[in-house]
């Protein structure tokens, strides 16, 4: 979760034009509007949430699928053991 997170907050900067940003945009951080902090990080807060559903939607289907193969291989006819030849 840690990992989504720092994610999500580097793709937040850099789409807010991040540090070093030049012209308007540094100027209106500069000048700290109060109100698009507050709806950037609700904004953030929704990209956060949304990306740990979607990776914990994933992680399941990983998992299910793995278990489905396990299930199968296990199903499969094991090759008997024929005389050995030497």
């Amino acid at each position: 979760m840690t990992v989504m997170t720092v994610a999500a907050l580097v793709v937040q900067l850099m789409s807010a034009g991040g540090a070093g940003a030049q012209g308007e945009q540094a100027a209106g951080r500069q000048q700290g509007d109060p109100g698009s902090i507050s709806t950037n990080l609700s904004a953030l807060k929704g990209e956060v949430s949304s990306l740990s559903e979607r990776f914990k939607a994933a992680r399941e289907r990983r998992r299910l699928q793995a278990e489905k193969e396990k299930q199968e291989w296990e199903r499969e006819p094991k090759a008997p053991a024929g005389p050995r030849r030497e």
